[in-house]
């Protein structure tokens, strides 16, 4: 089971629940990140403290589209930022 970080944003701890926020409400840093379990991803949230949000944000995936120079498709990944090539291989050729 890994985490993937997609973003660590802040954001009030009584977000949704009002229509207005409450007057004089801190804002708390909110981790979202895919959790990976044997091949399937699933999106979730947690709260996290203000020091382990920079560590979050320095390990943040961002969704990237590549095209593969061999068969021409086009596919989507989750790559570090300023990444300009996909590492692994190929999902419709392998190669």
């Amino acid at each position: 089971m890994t985490k993937m970080t997609i973003g660590v944003y802040k954001s009030n701890k009584n977000a949704g629940r009002f229509r207005f926020h409450r007057k004089n409400t801190n804002k708390i840093w909110k981790h979202y990140f895919l959790d990976e379990d044997e091949g399937e991803y699933t999106f979730q949230t947690e709260w996290v403290s203000a020091f382990k949000a920079i560590i979050l944000k320095r390990n943040q995936q961002y969704k990237k589209t590549f095209v593969c120079l061999e068969c021409g498709g086009r596919f989507t990944a989750y790559v570090p930022k300023n990444t300009t090539e996909y590492k692994d291989e190929c999902p419709h050729c392998g190669e």
